[in-house]
C-alpha cells in the first residue's frame, strides 16, 4: 500500500533553489553608467509630481486613488540584481489633515511590502527610509527608497507604505499603499511555462514531455559552441534528496536572444522505484555557469507519482458547476459565517444571473419512460398500466375533446405496444378501449388525484400522455405544471430533513434547470427525463411537508440572464471549488488536444468554504477527500472499450488542466500508442470516479 510523502511540500518548495544562491557580478561599467542615467531620470520625474506638476505622457509609475490620506509614485529603473540594494525614486504626497514628521517618537517613514508573481508575501517589512524634512498636509517630496531586491530572479511588485513608528502602517488606517513592479534578473535568466508532464507514470517508464520556455534573462543563451545552454531536469525523493540529478539534457535549435520564447520536447525517464517524486526542470549551460538555479534562478518543480498503475486522490460528487448542495446546507445553516436565505445561496453560485419571476408556461413534460431510467430503478418499457381514486378519461392528444373511454375510481387501464398499435385495455372488464396509431392522454377526473403507475410503483400529479416509439417502446410523459413538477423532484434532489434554506435555494434551481430544458427543446417531444440524466423527479410519490412548504414559498420563483432561464446546473459538491463548464462538460476538441470553450457569462470559478464545513443530522459533509486505485491493465481496458484504442502497456497519465484544477482532457500513454480524451468523460463515466476533481498525489 503506498504512503504519500509527508516532505513534498516541504520538496516543492525546496527545489525552487537546489544550489547555493549565488548572484552574478554587477555587469560593466556602461550598464552601470546606464543604470545611473536612469535613476537620475527617474528621480527628476518624481520631483514633477511631487511638486504638483502634470506627469509626463511617458510616465511608467501608477498613482493610487486620490481619496487615499496619500499618494505614491514609484519610479523604478530598468531591472535589479538578485540580492541587489538599490534607490528608487517615490513621490509623496500628504493628503492627510495632519502633517508628518521627519524625527522625533512618532516619525514617519517610508517603508513597502515585497509580493511575488504570485501574489504571496515576500517581506512584509521592507526596509525603512527617513523623509528629508517634516511634510505638510497637502506638501508633496521625492524620497529615495531604499530596497532590498529579492534573492531569487523574477517579477516582483513593490507597494510602497508609509509608517508611523510607536503607531503603525497607514495602509491598516485606511491609506493605501502604492504599487508598482520591480523586475530581478541577471545576465542568465528563465521562465519556465506550461510543461506537459505526467502525472502519473510506472518506475523506469521514459515519456516526452514538452516544456515552454522564456529567456527572461539580459543575455541570450547560445545553443552552441564552447558554452551552450541546455534544458536538463532532476528527480527528487520525499526527503528532498537528488535520486536523478543530471538528466537527460535538450539542447536549443538556435540561439535565443532576451524575450523570446520556445518549446523543447524531453524525454524524461522516471526513477526505478515506487514513491512520489518531484521533478524539478533547470537550465544548464555546459561549460559555463552550471545550472541556473545555482545562480539566483528559480526552478519549475511538479510532483509525479511513480507507481505501478494510478491511485486517483479526489475531492466531492459530481460535475462541479453551478451551485453545490452541500454548499448550499453550509451557507443555510450559517456553517462559516451568517446564515444565508435561498436567494442569497442562489447568488453566490450564480452571481450573473437574475432572480425573476418564471412567466406563465407550457406543463412541463416529463419523460417516465426508457430511455429514462428513474431515479428508483423502475422505468416503463412497452407496457404500462394505470389508475387513479377518483377515476380517469381517456382523449385524444390533438383533440381533448374526443373521448375513448371513462373510468371508475381505481378502474385500472393497461398500455402495449401490439403489432406496431398502440393498444389500451380496461383491466375490469378486458374491454379493449382504444387501438390505433393515435398519441392519446390521460386525465384525472379530479384534478387534485395522482394517477399511479404499477411500472414505477408512484402516483403522478397532472395528465399522462401515451404514445409509441420508434424501437416499439411506449413512450411516456407526464404534463405537469412548473411548481407541481417541483414538488416531486425536489425530494428526489435534496434530503427532506435539510436546512429550509437550503431546499428554497435548491427548489430555484431545480426550477430554473427545467424551465432552461422546457426552452431549448426543440422538436423533442419531452423537456426533462425523470433520472439523474435531468432531475431526480417521482411525482406524487416522492412529496414531503418540508420539501413542498420549500416549493411553495419560492413558487414561480427561477433564474434568468438576458431575460431567458439560465442552464442552472449543480451537484452533490464540488470540492470546495466550482467550475467553468466551458472546461469540462462543453470542453471543445482543438487538434490532437481538448480546450476550454467560453463557458457561461452567469457562472465563475469560485471557492465554497461552506461546503467543507457543512454538516447534517448524519455527520459532516462525507465528499471531502476519497481515492480509487486502478492497474494499467484495468486503465488500458476501459481505453480499449470507450474509445476502440488499444494503448499496449501502460506507461504514463498526465492531465491538461483547466484554471479551476480540474482535467480538461487526460493524456494517457501506452507501449503501442497515446490518447487524449475528455476528461469529465474519461474520469466519470469511463473509470467512474466520483468526480473531476482529482489528483495522482494526495491533496
Amino acid at each position: 500500500m503506498r504512503t504519500p510523502s509527508p516532505f513534498l511540500i516541504r520538496i516543492a518548495i525546496a527545489a525552487l533553489v537546489t544550489a547555493a544562491i549565488v548572484p552574478f557580478d554587477g555587469g560593466p561599467t556602461s550598464a552601470s553608467a546606464r543604470a545611473s542615467a536612469d535613476a537620475e531620470a527617474a528621480a527628476q520625474r518624481a520631483v514633477a509630481i511631487a511638486r504638483g506638476d502634470a506627469q509626463s505622457a511617458n510616465a511608467t509609475a501608477s498613482a493610487i486613488e486620490t481619496n487615499s490620506t496619500v499618494t505614491y509614485i514609484g519610479y523604478p529603473s530598468g531591472t535589479a540584481r538578485p540580492g541587489q540594494t538599490l534607490m528608487i525614486p517615490v513621490a509623496l504626497r500628504n493628503r492627510d489633515t495632519v502633517n508628518w514628521p521627519a524625527v522625533g517618537e512618532q516619525a514617519v517613514k517610508l517603508s513597502y511590502h515585497l509580493y511575488d508573481a504570485a501574489g504571496r508575501v515576500i517581506a512584509w517589512d521592507g526596509l525603512r527610509s527617513s523623509l528629508p524634512d517634516d511634510l505638510p498636509v497637502g506638501g508633496g517630496d521625492v524620497i529615495p527608497m531604499t530596497v532590498a531586491a529579492p534573492a531569487l530572479t523574477g517579477t516582483y511588485t513593490v507597494k510602497p507604505d508609509l509608517v508611523r513608528d510607536g503607531v503603525g502602517w497607514f495602509s491598516s488606517a485606511g491609506g493605501a499603499p502604492g504599487s508598482f513592479p520591480l523586475r530581478v534578473t541577471s545576465d542568465l535568466d528563465a521562465g519556465y511555462g506550461a510543461t506537459t508532464a505526467p502525472a502519473a507514470i510506472i518506475p523506469g517508464g521514459e515519456t516526452p514531455v514538452e516544456v515552454h520556455l522564456t529567456n527572461t534573462g539580459l543575455q541570450s543563451w547560445p545553443a552552441g559552441g564552447n558554452a551552450p545552454v541546455r534544458l536538463g531536469y532532476h528527480w527528487l525523493d520525499g526527503n528532498g534528496n537528488a535520486v536523478v540529478w543530471d538528466g537527460a539534457r535538450v539542447p536549443l535549435a538556435r540561439d535565443l536572444a532576451p524575450g523570446r520564447e520556445i518549446t523543447l520536447s524531453v524525454n524524461v525517464r522516471a526513477p526505478d522505484h515506487d514513491g512520489d517524486y518531484v521533478l524539478v526542470w533547470d537550465m544548464v549551460q555546459d561549460g559555463g555557469i552550471g545550472w541556473f538555479s545555482g545562480h539566483a534562478v528559480p526552478t519549475k518543480s511538479e510532483v509525479v507519482a511513480v507507481w505501478q498503475g494510478v491511485t486517483f486522490y479526489g475531492k466531492g460528487w459530481g460535475h462541479g458547476i453551478g451551485l453545490s448542495q452541500w454548499g448550499a446546507q453550509g451557507w443555510a445553516e450559517g456553517a462559516v459565517g451568517p446564515r444565508l436565505t435561498g436567494e442569497q445561496i442562489v447568488a453566490t453560485y450564480f452571481p450573473g444571473a437574475r432572480l425573476a419571476r418564471q412567466p406563465i408556461t407550457q406543463p412541463f413534460r416529463v419523460l417516465l419512460s426508457a430511455p429514462s431510467t428513474a431515479c428508483i430503478g423502475r422505468t416503463i418499457a412497452n407496457v404500462a398500466r394505470m389508475q387513479s381514486a377518483g377515476g380517469m378519461r381517456l382523449v385524444n392528444n390533438a383533440d381533448p375533446s374526443v373521448v375513448y373511454t371513462e373510468t371508475l375510481p381505481n378502474q385500472p387501464l393497461r398500455f402495449w405496444n401490439d403489432g406496431g398499435s398502440l393498444a389500451v385495455r380496461n383491466d375490469s372488464n378486458n374491454q379493449i378501449v382504444f387501438f390505433g396509431a393515435d398519441t392519446v392522454v390521460l386525465m384525472p377526473k379530479q384534478f387534485w388525484d395522482p394517477i399511479y403507475i404499477d411500472q414505477k410503483n408512484l402516483g403522478y400529479r397532472g395528465n399522462i400522455q401515451v404514445g409509441l416509439r420508434d424501437e416499439g417502446n411506449l413512450r411516456v410523459v407526464n404534463f405537469v405544471s412548473s411548481d407541481d413538477y417541483m414538488r416531486g423532484a425536489l425530494p428526489g434532489e435534496m434530503p427532506s430533513h435539510w436546512e429550509m434554506e437550503a431546499l428554497r435555494a435548491q427548489a430555484i434551481t431545480a426550477r430554473t434547470y427545467a424551465a432552461w430544458r422546457q426552452s431549448t427543446a426543440g422538436d423533442r417531444t419531452w423537456d426533462v427525463r425523470d433520472d439523474t440524466a435531468d432531475q431526480c423527479y417521482g411525482g406524487d410519490g416522492f412529496e414531503s411537508p418540508r420539501t413542498t412548504a420549500a416549493v411553495d414559498s419560492t413558487a414561480g420563483l427561477i433564474l434568468t440572464y438576458d431575460g431567458k432561464p439560465i442552464r442552472a446546473l449543480y451537484s452533490s459538491a464540488s470540492g470546495g471549488v466550482s467550475e467553468n463548464v466551458g472546461c469540462i462538460l462543453d470542453a471543445e476538441r482543438v487538434g490532437d488536444t481538448w480546450q476550454c470553450a467560453q463557458g457561461w457569462p452567469y457562472l465563475q470559478v469560485t471557492p465554497d468554504p461552506a461546503e467543507t464545513a457543512a454538516y447534517d443530522k448524519r455527520g459532516g459533509m462525507p465528499h471531502g477527500l476519497w481515492s480509487t486505485h486502478f492497474s494499467g491493465a484495468e486503465i488500458r481496458k476501459q481505453i480499449i472499450e470507450d474509445y476502440g484504442v488499444d494503448i499496449g502497456s501502460f506507461i504514463a497519465l498526465e492531465f491538461n488542466e483547466s484554471p479551476g484544477g480540474r482535467p480538461i482532457s487526460v493524456r494517457v500513454r501506452g507501449t503501442d500508442a497515446a490518447v487524449d480524451v475528455k476528461g469529465d468523460r474519461f474520469l466519470r463515466t469511463t473509470l467512474g470516479l466520483k468526480s473531476t476533481l482529482v489528483s495522482t498525489t494526495p491533496f
